[in-house]
C-alpha cells in the first residue's frame, strides 16, 4: 500500500478515534443535560398547573394511608379488606 493511503499509520488513527469518541461523549452529555433541564422545567409547569387547578400542593414523597394499611416504603399489605371478584363464564 502506498504511503499516502496510510494517513499517518496506527498512531494517527488511534488519535483520530480518541478525538472522535471524546467529541461524541461531549455531545451526549450536553444532550442529556438539555433533556434533564427540559424535563425539570416541564415538571415544574405541571406542578404549578395542578396547584392552580386543585388549590393544593403535591408532595410525591408522601405515603398513601388506606384505613389501617400504609402503602409506601413498607412491604406488608393487609389483604383482609379486599373483595375478591371472579369473572362469570357463560
Amino acid at each position: 500500500m502506498p504511503k499516502s493511503k496510510l494517513r499517518g499509520g496506527a498512531k494517527a488513527h488511534k488519535a483520530r478515534v480518541t478525538t472522535r469518541n471524546n467529541a461524541l461523549k461531549g455531545l451526549i452529555k450536553k444532550a442529556q443535560a438539555e433533556y434533564q433541564e427540559m424535563f425539570e422545567k416541564q415538571m415544574e409547569e405541571m406542578k404549578a398547573q395542578y396547584q392552580n387547578e386543585n388549590g393544593e400542593m403535591v408532595d410525591l414523597n408522601t405515603e398513601v394511608v388506606n384505613s389501617d394499611v400504609i402503602v409506601g416504603e413498607t412491604t406488608d399489605i393487609n389483604v383482609t379488606d379486599v373483595e375478591v371478584v371472579t369473572p362469570e363464564t357463560v
